[in-house]
């Protein structure tokens, strides 16, 4: 009886043995997104990479349309270890480590294949050591997309923003930065902007065509001042405190499906970008406005960045010279 019991014992060991070997970790992933965008593919991907790479022990499961709440509700429940995974803006990752949010300052970098060539080869390193500290593993970099100028009338000078009321969501990124051209902003959250626009509480809104159109306000202010204003980042990330939990194997398989050439920089933002581009032809085919900026109108604009760049990166004592000699540094680097 006591030889039996042990075989039965050992074979329910090795049964348990072999059925752990191939149990899914499940790992949930938290996106504002809808799925049905590029930025829902480019989810969809990172599954099936991550999938790829363990084996098949990793399951990413998206939860798009943020079903798991708002992205800065998301992210500090990712540095909890409560949620595994996420796509966030950078303004979100800057509500962890404020000094990330200098990857936003308007108007620095003189392109995006600059930008890109800067965050994929001079910032990855700095922004991931300064992020796992607060329980966010740094994956590799997202895209917001383009910001421009919604209103009813051309504005191709500095000089066309003094006065006017413009929409903002709130920080000081953003406030100081219309300020600097003279503009007078009026704080508003996402859902308000169409009301605001049609009641005249506002002059002016700066966003991306992927808001622009859905959100109706092509149809109140129907012409896009393409002065870039905004190059937008975005991070991938994963829970650190997940990150450590796992076998080392399974950590450096979601590394390998971070670091494949379909989640750098450039390849990332070529998708968003041409999607930027079908949103652009639609807005022009229902009878919309593009004003294309010339260099000397892009230059005007950016002579009076420089005051406002210094004011935000003294915004963050030690660290802001710290990311900014980085970028500085990459935009020598990257200027080709």
């Amino acid at each position: 009886m006591t030889l039996f019991k042990s075989l039965a014992t050992a074979g329910l060991v090795a049964l348990a043995t072999v059925s752990s070997a191939h149990a899914e970790t499940i790992l949930k992933l938290a996106t504002a997104a809808p799925e049905q965008t590029p930025w829902g593919v480019q989810v969809n991907r990172l599954a099936e990479l991550i999938a790829k790479e363990s084996d098949g022990r990793l399951k990413v499961e998206p939860y798009f349309n943020s079903q798991l709440g708002t992205e800065n509700d998301t992210l500090a429940q990712l540095a909890r270890g409560r949620i595994e995974m996420g796509l966030f803006t950078v303004n979100a990752a800057s509500q962890q480590a404020p000094e990330v949010g200098l990857m936003q300052l308007y108007g620095y970098f003189d392109n995006n294949d600059q930008r890109a060539c800067v965050q994929d080869n001079h910032l990855t390193d700095e922004i991931r050591a300064r992020l796992s500290s607060k329980g966010v593993y740094f994956g590799a970099w997202a895209e917001v997309g383009n910001g421009y100028i919604m209103s009813e009338k051309a504005l191709t000078s500095p000089d066309d923003l003094k006065g006017l009321k413009i929409g903002i969501s709130v920080n000081k990124v953003n406030t100081e930065h219309w300020r600097a051209f003279g503009a007078n902003p009026v704080p508003l959250s996402p859902g308000e902007v169409a009301s605001a626009a049609s009641t005249g509480l506002i002059d002016i809104y700066p966003t991306v065509y992927t808001f622009y159109i859905p959100s109706g306000l092509s149809k109140i202010y129907p012409v896009v001042n393409e002065y870039n204003y905004a190059n937008g980042p975005g991070m991938w990330a994963v829970s650190q405190r997940v990150m450590d939990r796992l076998s080392d194997e399974d950590q450096e398989a979601i590394k390998r499906a971070f670091a494949d050439p379909a989640f750098s920089s450039k390849a990332i933002m070529d998708e968003i970008f041409a999607f930027e581009d079908k949103m652009r032809a639609l807005h022009e085919s229902q009878g919309g406005k593009v004003v294309t900026m010339t260099d000397e109108q892009v230059a005007a604009f950016r002579s009076k960045l420089p005051p406002f760049w210094e004011a935000m990166v003294a915004e963050f004592g030690e660290d802001g010279p710290a990311i900014m000699k980085l970028m500085e540094d990459g935009k020598a680097a990257c200027q080709g």
